[in-house]
């Protein structure tokens, strides 16, 4: 495997973020271990009937070839976070009598938190719904109960803050984790983990079912962590590594009884927003970098002496760093006095070519990763809710794909954490979880005007639960109804009150109400 890293880390590579490798720069087997290999979508695979418990040593093994793939991993959260391959770049300019550095302009992060918080800033709605019921209709006490424990442990684990961080380490990396446990108290909670700390082997059966997982960080060069399996879970270090006999001493039981980690995928392909976009990407900051040079330039331009005798020491030094060139003889007298000549050194520009450029590649990556461009000054012209909603509809889209994916997920946590659950009063977990509900909802901007306009047009035509249903900043449908409906209950009872207290037969109140009346 020693090749896969020189193959794709390198930052002149154009695909070094492309996942798999087979076949690559002469990697002609995927296998990490002597039963575990890689597929071609970075999954780790290994024999239905494989057993990690009895073969520990394969562990060390394993985490050492998969140093590899960590690597790549950490560079592609290095680029996330700035650190790209232009920035490592640059040359030294015998002009200036300095190294020239270029610079670089962050896409992937930008690409990466307007997803995020397209798909995420919205928190996720959570419902146990029974079967046969609607998410408006009250609960019994029995699912009452369901509903108010899983709401309990999922605002125990901030899980709106670790949804959103799984679903940017998912753009960011291709795939990412979450993982289960019990804390201090046995509490049940989970958290989000990114595929620098966590894998997962999978059987290579049609339902790739998990064979175990291993939590690990790697410090000083050296790994430690928890693997996991349904049955137990083992600590390991160095000592453990080294001698997998030492890991029978760290064996306890799992308490949640399945394994506690899942893996959430961007697509089955496990490829990142901006992975197939790295090449570009460079290209453009080093367009950028050339911008800034030609910037500099100007402020360091040459001054061409022609027809002048040479410059003593003192003239010399009134300009900054001698940035003049001077035709003389070799004593430093003018060639040709009757030819004078002064003036700044200018080279041809081409500006608008660059900005086309800049325009062009920027726009591209954006499109070709599906995500729109919040700092595009034409997003702005577009007044209409309409004209916004056929710009987005490539981000809906793929938001679409991600929520079935991460759906599916959250529920595999859901699942594991419903082992801790004591108010089930016989119900299967499947069956439970079957009837969990999580509904995603885009961050969309809405026009309140033309939403209003909506519902005004369909007045009357169609039924009040479809009406407000037009209306984004209603969450509830049916409690807006109710509320609307009491509304109109204590409206008609005032309008009674006020009835009742009008005995007047006219429109003249009775002479004996009018205050200071007299009776003679």
């Amino acid at each position: 495997m020693s090749s896969l890293i020189d193959f794709i880390f390198d930052n002149d590579n154009p695909y070094r973020f492309i996942s798999g490798f087979n076949n690559q720069d002469g990697v002609t087997t995927p296998f990490f271990t002597d039963h575990i290999y890689l597929d071609d979508n970075d999954v780790l695979h290994a024999m239905p009937d494989f057993d990690i418990t009895e073969n520990l040593d394969e562990v060390n093994e394993l985490l050492n070839s998969y140093t590899d793939l960590l690597s790549i991993y950490h560079a592609k959260m290095r680029v996330y976070k700035g650190d790209h391959s232009a920035l490592h770049q640059g040359f030294y300019s015998p002009l200036l009598k300095e190294f020239e550095k270029n610079m670089s302009i962050n896409i992937p992060k930008n690409m990466v938190n307007t997803f995020a918080g397209f798909f995420a800033g919205i928190p996720a709605k959570i419902n146990y719904v029974p079967n046969g019921s609607s998410a408006n209709d009250p609960l019994d006490d029995k699912s009452q109960k369901i509903n108010d424990w899983l709401s309990n442990v999922l605002n125990r684990s901030n899980y709106s803050d670790i949804l959103f961080e799984w679903a940017k380490k998912a753009d960011i990396y291709g795939h990412s984790y979450a993982i289960s446990y019990l804390d201090k108290n046995d509490k049940v909670k989970f958290r989000d983990l990114s595929p620098e700390n966590c894998l997962i082997v999978y059987d290579n059966s049609m339902n790739e079912n998990p064979l175990f997982a291993v939590y690990f960080i790697k410090i000083n060069g050296v790994f430690m962590g928890t693997l996991y399996t349904d049955e137990f879970m083992y600590d390991f270090g160095a000592d453990e590594l080294t001698d997998s006999n030492k890991f029978d001493k760290k064996q306890v039981k799992n308490d949640l009884g399945m394994i506690p980690v899942v893996e959430m995928l961007e697509n089955d392909e496990r490829m990142g927003l901006f992975d197939d976009a790295i090449s570009a990407i460079d290209k453009l900051d080093k367009v950028y970098s050339l911008k800034f040079n030609d910037v500099k330039y100007f402020s360091n331009a040459l001054l061409f002496l022609k027809g002048f005798n040479a410059l003593d020491d003192d003239q010399q030094n009134t300009v900054q760093k001698i940035h003049v060139l001077q035709p003389v003889d070799k004593n430093g007298r003018a060639i040709d006095a009757s030819d004078i000549d002064a003036k700044f050194l200018s080279k041809p520009q081409n500006d608008q070519q660059q900005q086309n450029f800049i325009h062009d590649i920027s726009s591209q990556i954006y499109q070709n990763a599906q995500i729109i461009n919040l700092s595009d000054p034409t997003l702005g012209a577009s007044a209409s809710g309409d004209a916004l909603g056929k710009k987005l509809q490539p981000m809906v889209m793929l938001a679409g794909a991600k929520a079935r994916k991460m759906t599916n997920a959250f529920k595999q946590i859901i699942t594991i954490m419903l082992t801790q659950c004591d108010c089930l009063n016989g119900q299967s977990i499947d069956d439970v979880v079957a009837d969990i509900q999580v509904k995603f909802t885009p961050n969309i901007p809405h026009s309140l005007l033309d939403e209003s306009n909506i519902v005004k047009n369909l007045n009357n035509i169609v039924s009040l639960p479809t009406l407000l249903s037009y209306l984004s900043n209603i969450n509830n449908v049916q409690q807006e109804i109710s509320q609307i409906n009491a509304e109109k209950q204590t409206n008609m009872q005032q309008f009674q009150k006020v009835g009742a207290d009008d005995s007047s037969d006219g429109d003249y109140p009775d002479d004996s109400k009018v205050s200071g009346s007299d009776d003679n």
